[in-house]
């Protein structure tokens, strides 16, 4: 019997290389179709829960993530405003021992390489580089692939679209329009830690919430690094996609200035201590509400291509490796169709993400709340802020 050609996996960031590994580590041969010239990913920190660093463990990646990684030992919640600490969650040890995985702070690049090289040693996966995907041609026995660089027709059993938030694949899943601006936007930036006071460095994880705003830093690349970042809103910024725009230094200022004006001290000092950021559009799409949406026929989408979800959950990168291992453990059944196996992907799939996307979003809300919603929102974390702050629902999962 003819070998079946391998699964065709659009996308080379995370998404994609997750979904090569998860299906690899099953025997399952796959084909990455990047459209850049090399394998690189760009932004900066990112935070994995439980429910993330579990997956990367059972893939073999557990060492290696350590080796790059922090483990922040408690999330501490401020109010932007008062500089006070109104909720204040353990970590470390205490995440390990209750949903037996760490929560870790890493850098986008450093887990994008730790996949890319653990792609390269599995053996089961080519890896395409300068292929722009323009077109699918769907049969009854499979589906083929055609580029912008004149290559041959690639001819697969199945599309898998990890082509993050501008997906070119999802057009022939769902025919959406193009992702809406949201009017928030991110600035981000690097610190290193030894260039900063000793009352600025922290292990921790920390999140200052305040007027249409709300910030965020924490630890990477083995403490070397502080990852810092500024998420307001901003409806008179002409939005633009992106994740590093080329804002000018004094743009860049007025926003900061004007987004933080009325905040306490210790969180100006922060924001001063940075002297380069980086401009990002926040984009998004409607909560999924169907299977449908993530799988049609032959084609499927992971990550950001299937359910792109604003930050304020910390899930991103955590629902595409969840989304990885649900289609890897779906594709090796023998007993269904190609059809079948990402039919019950979808179905096993749309309803946590669509929960994700719903709390990220009323997170926004949370975060930037003004007037009565504020004082609600810090008695409330005074009151129970561990219990409201931890979230067993997802990292357990």
């Amino acid at each position: 019997m003819a070998q079946e050609p391998a699964l065709a996996i659009v996308g080379g960031g995370i998404a994609g290389l997750a979904t090569a590994l998860a299906l690899g580590q099953r025997q399952i041969n796959t084909v990455v179709f990047e459209r850049a010239d090399a394998f690189t990913e760009a932004g900066a920190g990112i935070g994995l829960g439980p429910n993330a660093t579990r997956l990367l463990q059972a893939w073999g990646l557990g060492k290696a993530l350590q080796a790059v990684a922090c483990t922040p030992d408690s999330l501490l919640a401020r109010d932007a405003i008062d500089g006070k600490v109104y909720g204040r969650l353990p970590m470390g040890q205490s995440f390990i021992d209750h949903y037996g995985a760490p929560y870790l702070t890493v850098h986008r690049a450093d887990l994008h390489a730790m996949l890319l090289d653990a792609v390269v040693k599995q053996s089961s996966t080519e890896l395409l580089l300068n292929h722009t995907l323009t077109d699918l041609l769907e049969s009854e026995h499979n589906i083929s692939l055609a580029f912008n660089n004149g290559a041959n027709l690639y001819d697969s059993q199945a599309v898998m679209g990890a082509d993050g938030l501008h997906s070119r694949v999802r057009h022939w899943v769902t025919g959406d329009d193009a992702p809406v601006a949201t009017g928030h936007w991110a600035y981000r930036t690097l610190l290193r830690a030894s260039d900063l006071p000793v009352a600025l460095r922290s292990s921790q994880l920390g999140i200052w919430m305040g007027r249409h705003l709300h910030v965020v830093h924490y630890p990477v690349r083995s403490g070397d690094y502080i990852n810092l970042v500024v998420l307001l809103e901003s409806q008179a910024m002409q939005a633009q996609p992106g994740w590093d725009l080329q804002l000018s230094s004094a743009q860049i200022a007025n926003d900061l200035q004007s987004a933080l004006r009325g905040c306490c001290t210790p969180l100006q000092d922060l924001i001063h201590a940075a002297s380069q950021w980086r401009a990002w559009c926040l984009f998004d799409r409607p909560v999924v509400q169907r299977p449908s949406q993530l799988a049609q026929r032959k084609l499927a989408l992971l990550g950001d291509a299937a359910h792109p979800m604003l930050p304020y959950l910390a899930q991103g990168a955590g629902m595409a490796l969840e989304d990885a291992a649900c289609l890897a453990l779906h594709w090796q059944r023998d007993d269904l169709s190609p059809e079948q196996r990402l039919a019950h992907y979808a179905k096993a799939r749309w309803q946590r993400v669509a929960k994700v996307q719903q709390r990220a979003g009323r997170n926004s809300e949370i975060f930037h709340a003004d007037g009565a919603l504020r004082i609600a929102r810090n008695a409330a974390l005074r009151l129970a802020g561990a219990r409201l702050m931890d979230m067993p629902w997802l990292y357990a999962a």
